[in-house]
């Protein structure tokens, strides 16, 4: 009852659908050598009253293949709903007992808009029909677009499921009926309504019209919707490139209509800027005076590792100027002659200093007693106190002249003032001389004094040493005489020699 119902569905469908497959060109994989009945066309030559293969109804393969393939050619890609199939019985019960049911075991179907079914879409695989479950005649729903209906199964990989034949794949189809629409662009029961004008290649639902896929641009079950949100092209999958103002791009192909961003170019404005070049439709060049010469963004300009020696601004496109030089233009110039800049790069003065400073860059002022243009003039007579010197442009004397100069810059003799310095100095070197000549008599006075008065304290000296020995023995010969048998004359004691203690 349930198989009756089933089939009753399908043939209330194909009751509204033509058989497009009916008489179109067949082909199979492994033809049955000699025998011609059982050619690949005969599957849809509309004959199905005989299932055995005498019948001559059936096509049928070649025997002991591990592959088994057919194919029908539709002539045009068409909207199919879907497909029916007789398989061989022998006109005999179909069921477990069946042979050919177990060569049926597997099969799949695909359709393609090439011969190859790896390009096309598999639409069914069997993977769990069994001997008792799996029917004769059979529909199987694929709603799909296509040119080539492929019908295939193998036996390529053992061990096999339970009831699969084991001596190779066959192709034992009596009929092959593909139920659609005869003509593109068009659906519904009685293939009458066309599809919507946006559906890719006009092909939309068999049975409800919406698009299976949409033409560039649009978008929707019925692609009735522009791209939109940055987007553009098949399905609207594609991102816009940087147009100008980050503008929508154009909905079919996605060009900029207003042109680029900075940065990118291109129709789409989707290429960045090569290295070397940057800015609108990268028409400008990177400067060759970055730190990485012609290395810059894309999209300002701004220079890799800044400037070279001599260069400014983020795109190094200005030399040095305002009196600086260097690198980033960070160093002032010296002095140069009648206010000329210097070399931009090194900061040397092209035409000399000006006065009073000397050097390559004229940054250092005259020294060693020297001022003026190229430093060639020599001070003046200035009064100078340690480490000063005539000012390095003017020449002036910063605490004016020495005695005897007069003049701004203290090089005129003054006359007056030279007598009244000799005459000064005349006197001063008197004084100086009589004190020299009064110290020196003074030195030797003293020294004298001293020395007189070393002699007398040794005379003295002397003189006291002398008495003391005399004393010494008048009293030692008047012990003597007093204390000694002495039976001499007696010793006239007046002819001592007192004055000498005076």
């Amino acid at each position: 009852m349930v198989w009756l119902l089933f089939i009753s569905e399908f043939v209330c469908q194909v009751k509204a659908y033509e058989n497009i497959a009916l008489l179109k060109p067949a082909w199979q994989q492994y033809p049955y050598p000699g025998r011609p009945e059982f050619g690949a066309d005969r599957a849809v030559d509309g004959n199905k009253s005989d299932l055995s293969a005498h019948g001559g109804q059936c096509a049928i393969s070649a025997n002991s293949k591990s592959t088994a393939e057919w194919r029908v050619d539709l002539g045009n890609v068409l909207s199919i709903h879907h497909i029916f199939i007789q398989y061989r019985t022998d006109n005999l019960a179909w069921g477990e007992m069946s042979q050919h049911a177990s060569r049926f075991l597997g099969f799949s179907l695909y359709i393609s808009n090439t011969t190859s079914r790896e390009a096309g879409k598999q639409c069914f695989k069997d993977t769990n029909y069994t001997l008792t479950t799996i029917p004769n005649q059979i529909n199987i729903s694929c709603a799909e677009h296509g040119r080539y209906v492929i019908y295939h199964n193998n036996r390529t990989h053992p061990p096999y499921p339970a009831g699969y034949s084991t001596d190779g794949g066959y192709i034992e189809l009596c009929e092959v009926e593909v139920y659609g629409c005869p003509t593109p662009g068009f659906y519904g029961d009685d293939c009458s309504l066309p599809c919507p004008q946006n559906c890719q290649e006009g092909h939309c639902d068999i049975e409800n019209g919406t698009c299976l896929g949409c033409i560039p641009g649009y978008k929707g079950a019925e692609c009735d919707q522009k791209c939109s949100g940055h987007t553009y092209g098949q399905e609207c999958s594609r991102i816009c490139g940087n147009c100008r103002n980050w503008e929508d791009c154009d909905y079919l192909n996605g060009s900029c209509p207003h042109g680029c961003n900075k940065g990118t170019m291109g129709i789409n404005c989707d290429i960045a800027c090569p290295h070397g070049v940057y800015g609108k439709n990268c028409e400008q060049k990177c400067s060759i005076h970055c730190g990485v010469p012609g290395k810059c963004d894309r999209v300002t300009g701004d220079c890799e590792k800044g400037c070279q020696v001599g260069w400014k601004g983020s795109t190094c496109d200005a030399k040095c100027n305002g009196g600086t030089f260097g690198k980033d233009c960070s160093n002032q110039c010296g002095f140069c002659l009648k206010k000329e800049r210097c070399n931009y790069k090194d900061g040397s003065c092209l035409h000399g200093c000006d006065s009073g400073y000397h050097g390559l860059q004229c940054r250092h002022v005259c020294n060693n007693n020297t001022y003026g243009f190229n430093c060639s003039l020599t001070c003046g007579n200035c009064l100078y106190v340690y480490g000063e010197q005539c000012h390095h442009v003017t020449g002036q004397c910063p605490r004016g002249c020495d005695v005897g100069f007069q003049g701004k810059l203290c090089n005129e003799v003054n006359d007056e003032s030279s007598s009244s310095r000799l005459q000064l100095s005349y006197e001063l070197y008197s004084f100086v001389s009589l004190f020299c000549v009064s110290a020196l008599i003074n030195i030797c006075l003293v020294f004298r004094v001293i020395r007189n008065k070393s002699k007398k304290s040794q005379h003295q000296k002397e003189i006291t040493n002398v008495g003391t020995s005399r004393s010494f023995e008048i009293s030692n010969s008047v012990y003597i005489a007093n204390n000694s048998a002495y039976d001499g004359p007696e010793e006239d004691l007046t002819n001592f020699d007192y004055d000498v203690l005076n």
